[in-house]
């Protein structure tokens, strides 16, 4: 690995360890079902959307940051959007 790559590789772990501690407090704390990926999503999806942090410490302060409404807020849109995009025969699959 170049020294760049092994930059990004330990950058994405840190980014990965802080998101996994803030899930499981979250869990703990607030709501049993939020999961690493619930978090992830809402993160890329919202904070990170037009402009990732330059520095890990900006990045993890993001991460703690982030309140269980926010992505609750984020999965509520989602599912509104993609259930918009549904076909009638799938919606009643799901009925």
């Amino acid at each position: 690995m170049n020294g760049v790559s092994e930059m990004d590789a330990n950058y994405m772990k840190q980014i990965d360890l802080a998101i996994a501690i803030k899930t499981r407090q979250l869990q703990r704390c607030d709501l049993k079902s939020i999961t690493e990926q619930h978090v992830r999503d809402t993160l890329f999806g919202t904070t990170w959307k037009f402009d990732r942090p330059k520095t890990i410490a900006k990045a993890i302060d993001d991460i703690f940051k982030i309140t269980v409404g926010e992505i609750v807020g984020y999965l509520s849109v989602q599912a509104v959007i993609d259930g918009s995009m549904m076909d009638i025969n799938d919606i009643e699959q799901l009925i």
